[in-house]
Parts: C-alpha cells; sequence; structure tokens
C-alpha cells in the first residue's frame, strides 16, 4: 500500500474500527494494541520523564549503552547525510541514547524523540520502537503508518537486543528520520547494529566469567574447608561445590529448579551483600568488579553450619535416597548416583555458523547448554535441529551419552516401558532381567526429543511428569533420579496445535526456557561453508569450484541442508576428476536462469553494504576489505563523496 492508501485505512480505522485487509498485519495489529492502551490520534508527543529518574534509567542500562557505543559514535558519520538518527531505549522504551544528524535529533524533540522520551505502544501509540518490543522481531513502521498524527511524519525501523546468555529483552535499537527520508534499508542496517550490539554483548559476558572464574581459583585454596558458590552479574549459580550447594539447601534455599539467588540480576551491585546476608545469614561475600563494574560474587559459607553440614555429610555416607543426585558438577570426593561416565569425547560436531544470524543462535544455545536450561529448538525439516542440538551436549561438558527419540514414531502402547524401563517379569513378554529405558541411558548426558511437536497427547502427561521431578519411575520397578540435559525440536507450529488441543501448554513452558529457530537454508549467508562441510562428510577426496557452489546457492532448497547433502551425494556419483564443477551441476540442475533485475542487485548490494558497514563499526576500508570491493563503491553506497 502506498501512503495515501494507508492513510485512507487509518482513518477508516480511527472512524469505525475498521481494518483494511491489504494493511501489514504487523501494523494492523500495533493499530488494535494502541486502540486497547486508548491511545487518541490527537497525542501530540511522548512522555518525558524526569531528569533524575533519566540518569538512574542510564545507569540501570550501563552494560547496554557499554556495548552500542562503538555503533552510536559511527552513526555520527554514516546517518549525518542521510538524515536520520540512531537511537537506543531501555527495555520499557525508554530513550537512553540517541546520535546521528544533529539536525533530525533537534526535531525529534517536537515529539520528544529524545532522551528521556518513552516510546512504548502504551505511551505514544504504533511505532517501531514500540512495535519491536510487542512483537520481539524487527519492525519498519512509515509515515502514516504511526497512530498518533504528529508521529506520522515520521519513519523509524527497530529491532529488539536480547542477553546473549539467556534471552532476556534488554533494550531496542531503532534509525529514525523524516518521512521523507524513507530508506526500506534503515531495517537491515537495524538489524546488523542489533547483532553488533549483542555480540559486544557476549564477548564481555565471556570475559566477565573468565575474570570470576580466575579470581575463584586464584583464592580457593585459602577456603580448602569451606564451602564456596560462584555467582555471575545476573545471580546465576556459575560454579558451586557439593557442599556449598547442600548449604544452600540447609538455609531453606530451593535449589532444584533456578537458583534462588537469580533475583539479583535486577539489584543495584552495591546493594547485593545486603540481599545475600538476608537469604545467606551465615556466609562471607567477595564482590568481583572489572574495572567499575560488577560482574559477579565469590559466596563461603562458614563454620556456624558445620553441625547442620556433619549431619548430612553422614547422611551422604549411606546409600543415596531418591532425590540425592547433585545439581551441579560434583567436587572430587562427592558421591553421584549418575552412572560411571563412558569414554566419550564432547568434541564438538562442527556446527557451521558463519553467518551472523546463527552464529548468535549458537552462542545462546551454548550458554543455555552450560547451565543445563531445556532449549526448545524450532525450524523447518533439514536445517540442521538434531546437528544443532549435538553442538549444544558438546558444549554442555557432559560425559555421558546423547540419546535422540523420535516422539513421533514411539508406540503408545509401549511408551512407559521405552522410556522408563522395566523389571524383570513386569509384564508378560518382559525381556528377562529388565530393561534400563532411554531415559536411564541418558543419565548424565543429554536427551533429544525430536519431533515434540507430534508426540501423541498421551505422551505429553507421561513426559511432564518426568520433567516435574526427574524421577524415573520403570514398570513393575523402584523409582530414581536422574541427572538430564533435556534438548527438543520440533518443524511444528506449536501455538496452533495448543490451541487445537494437540499439545499441552503447560509442557511447551518446561521445554522452552530457551527457544530459537533455525533459518532456512536459503536464508542464510554461509552457503559456501555448510556445502563444503557436507562434501568433506559425503567424500572427502571431492572437492567443487566456486563457481559450481554459486550455481547451486540461489535454489530454493525446500529440503533445507538435507536436500543439499543428497544433491552433493548424487553429485559425487557424476565425477570422476574428484571435482565438481559447473558443468557437473548444470549437467544436474539444467542451464541456470536468466539473472535478476539490475536494479533488484543494487538494492541487495546496497543492504549487504549498509550491513558490513555497521559490522565494522563504520569502517570503510574493512567494509571494502570483506566485501572484495573498492573503497569508492562503498562510498557510493553511502550516499557519499569521497574524502
Amino acid at each position: 500500500m502506498d501512503q495515501r492508501d494507508v492513510r485512507a485505512a487509518w482513518q477508516k480505522f480511527v472512524e469505525r474500527g475498521t481494518l483494511s485487509g491489504e494493511l501489514r498485519s504487523t501494523v494492523a495489529a500495533s493499530w488494535q494494541r494502541s486502540r486497547q492502551h486508548r491511545i487518541t490520534v490527537d497525542r501530540a508527543k511522548a512522555p518525558l520523564v524526569a531528569e533524575a529518574e533519566l540518569f538512574r534509567q542510564r545507569s540501570k542500562n550501563a552494560s547496554l549503552r557499554h556495548a552500542a557505543r562503538c555503533a552510536l559514535q559511527n552513526s555520527k558519520t554514516f546517518l549525518s547525510e542521510a538524515g536520520s538518527i540512531m537511537i537506543l531505549t531501555d527495555p520499557t522504551g525508554l530513550i537512553v541514547d540517541t546520535q546521528g544528524d544533529a539536525r533530525v535529533i533537534d526535531a525529534g524533540r517536537t515529539v520528544h524523540l529524545e532522551h528521556g522520551g518513552r516510546w512504548s505502544e502504551a505511551d505514544i501509540g504504533t511505532n517501531a520502537i514500540g512495535a519491536a518490543l510487542a512483537e520481539s522481531r524487527p519492525v519498519q513502521i512509515h509515515g502514516a503508518e504511526h497512530f498518533c498524527t504528529e508521529v506520522q511524519r515520521w519513519t523509524c525501523a527497530a529491532v529488539p537486543v536480547h542477553d546473549p546468555s539467556d534471552g532476556e529483552l534488554l533494550g531496542v535499537v531503532d534509525i529514525s528520520g523524516p518521512a521523507s527520508t524513507f530508506n526500506p534499508q534503515s531495517l537491515a542496517l537495524a538489524v546488523a547494529v542489533g547483532h553488533h550490539v549483542e555480540s559486544v554483548l557476549a564477548q564481555q559476558d565471556r570475559q566477565d566469567k573468565e575474570q570470576l572464574l580466575c579470581d575463584f581459583i586464584a583464592k580457593r585454596a585459602s577456603w580448602a574447608t569451606e564451602e564456596c558458590i560462584l555467582l555471575d552479574r545476573r545471580g546465576a549459580i556459575l560454579h558451586a561445590t557439593e557442599r556449598g550447594l547442600r548449604a544452600m539447601r540447609d538455609n531453606g534455599l530451593n535449589t532444584d529448579g533456578d537458583a534462588p539467588t537469580r533475583f539479583l540480576k535486577t539489584v543495584q551491585f552495591e546493594d547485593w551483600p545486603a540481599k545475600l546476608r538476608e537469604i545467606l545469614p551465615h556466609a562471607s561475600f567477595e564482590l568481583v568488579k572489572h574495572g567499575s563494574t560488577g560482574v559477579g560474587a565469590i559466596v563461603v559459607m562458614h563454620a556456624r553450619r558445620r553441625a547442620a553440614m556433619d549431619r548430612s555429610s553422614s547422611t551422604a555416607k549411606e546409600p543415596r535416597q531418591r532425590g540425592d543426585i547433585p545439581l551441579s558438577a560434583p567436587s572430587r570426593n562427592a558421591q553421584t548416583s549418575s552412572p560411571p561416565a563412558k569414554p566419550t569425547s564432547n568434541k564438538s560436531p562442527g556446527f557451521v555458523a558463519q553467518d551472523p544470524n546463527v552464529l548468535a543462535i549458537v552462542r545462546r544455545v551454548e550458554s543455555a547448554a552450560i547451565r543445563k536450561m531445556p532449549i526448545l529448538i524450532r525450524g523447518e525439516t533439514g536445517t540442521g535441529k538434531e546437528q544443532l542440538a549435538r553442538h549444544a551436549h558438546a558444549a554442555s561438558g557432559r560425559a555421558g551419552a546423547f540419546v535422540a527419540i523420535n516422539c513421533a514414531a514411539l508406540p503408545d502402547s509401549l511408551v512407559e516401558a521405552e522410556l522408563f524401563g522395566y523389571a524383570d517379569g513386569a509384564f508378560t513378554g518382559a525381556r528377562q532381567g529388565g530393561a534400563g529405558g532411554l531415559v536411564k541411558e541418558a543419565n548424565g548426558g543429554t536427551l533429544f526429543l525430536d519431533e515434540i511437536g507430534d508426540m501423541p497427547v498421551a505422551l505429553q502427561g507421561v513426559l511432564l511428569r518426568l520433567l516435574d521431578d526427574w524421577t524415573v519411575r520403570p514398570v513393575g520397578g523402584s523409582a530414581y533420579k536422574v541427572d538430564v540435559f533435556l534438548v527438543s525440536a520440533t518443524n511444528a507450529a506449536l501455538d496452533r496445535a495448543i490451541a487445537e488441543g494437540r499439545f499441552r501448554s503447560d509442557l511447551l513452558y518446561r521445554l522452552n526456557t530457551l527457544e530459537v529457530r533455525l533459518p532456512r537454508l536459503r536464508d542464510r549467508c554461509d552457503f559456501d561453508a555448510i556445502a563444503r562441510q557436507l562434501l568433506r562428510k559425503i567424500d572427502p577426496a571431492c572437492d567443487i569450484t566456486p563457481e559450481a557452489l554459486a550455481r547451486l546457492a540461489p535454489n530454493h532448497w525446500h529440503g533445507n541442508i538435507r536436500e543439499l547433502g543428497n544433491m552433493l551425494a548424487r553429485l559425487t556419483l557424476g565425477v570422476s576428476s574428484g571435482m565438481i564443477d559447473l558443468a557437473c551441476v548444470d549437467t544436474m540442475l539444467g542451464p541456470a536462469a536468466a539473472p535478476p533485475a539490475a536494479g533488484s542487485l543494487q538494492d541487495v548490494q546496497r543492504a549487504r553494504i549498509l550491513m558490513v558497514y555497521a559490522e565494522t563499526s563504520g569502517n570503510v576500508s574493512e567494509t571494502a576489505r570483506r566485501l572484495g570491493v573498492s573503497r569508492n563503491t562503498i562510498y557510493r553506497a553511502l550516499g557519499q563523496p569521497r574524502p
């Protein structure tokens, strides 16, 4: 729809509440939310917080601001001539930083598009920042698509920024300007900057954890007889001895689920000691800082709890009762109910992740795997869900087995026996000596539930009971606890399945502590790397030319990576020289289609240049080097004269 049609649709909605069928679904949904928030179209500007509140929120979001600082500084250069500004908000839509064209920054003050402005949909109706927060995905809103009349003079593109470690929404990166400066590639630039900010956050998180562990290792010798717990800045338990966890339980803290200290994530770092004393009165604390920034704490439990510890220790020497397995890696002398570790290697299976979007997914999966957080992997058939699950198992460092179960193939009548095993003589036809079951095989390792969306409803109840307490109840046998890292995968639309009663919503919430979606092969930019890795597995002696790869890449690949693997396997059968060239591919696929129109190709090339330019923080030389083009090409794409 052009702007005239959008404005007519907006007028119709304002007057009669009727939505045009041609309106973009994102805009239509946002207009409806704006009406639910009782926003009136004559609202002239966003709310503006007081200076003291702005200062408090900027301090609270110091890590996010630091991660975005480089991109914001460089936006002065590459947005000043584009008549646009870059904006950073907190998770509520409060603007904490702006940079870019000084004229646009000044014009933004008329609608409070400035420091301290609140731009959620509940504050100012439809806009890219608010819609990105509401839908948790990149959004572009142009001109008349805004809900309030005064804001319709603007165009904006926004992308949410998430914490790479746990996926929590941290804020929004937005590119805004007068409606006359509308550029459809602004969204691609915002997405690139958002990925850059998340990568900086991930790098900082790794550095903070390394410093925490180094401090802990350097000082642990002086606490040889104490119980130690290492907390990161989010209050998550980064490391704990078995006795340390037992000491927390003796203080009345539940360690069976999420860490009882996770509430510290929302507490000012200087207030940590007081809060920790409230829940751990018989402990001392050492805060660890990186410069002036807090990165975590070392908690040491002291001898005032020794009697309770000794009672627990004497109990531990007896045969373990149900529920006594350790919740983290045991100390050197700790006992465990997990089976003896098999001599397996946890070497990474080599998941290709040169695409920035996929790399961000892999980093989040790795972080969740280390913490044994349940992961749900979604994506079309053949996108590599099981391969990513195996990578998560490798990243977890768990010594046990990786056990894959096809949920759709489990027979309803034998599901409990297959999963949980059975005792000798439990039923007619039972194998002599019984069977351990698939869950027991995964004890100490990873349980991968493939095709979870096709799991029969009867099995969902059985699985939910297991996830409640991780207790295995063999048919005809005695119950026992297991220590399992859970990864699930599906290509099904679970939301629709829940609405239709084919999938339990309470089960979904247990499976998707971290939920990621793998993109389709045709949406990834690391096609060559994927193809070459597949070819090495199929036939290590065979290679493929760049021209052949370029011919393969534009296909639709409805079967994704699996289809590409099958295609490469067929191609290896047709060559005798050990080299797949363009002629081999043309023989298999037929002649190449005509190239796209020049205009569309230029748009794609310019969007790619803008993304790489943002990734390099506005470094023209580095952008040219990465793309293999001249600096003049970069300047032309940016619309700037060569200096």
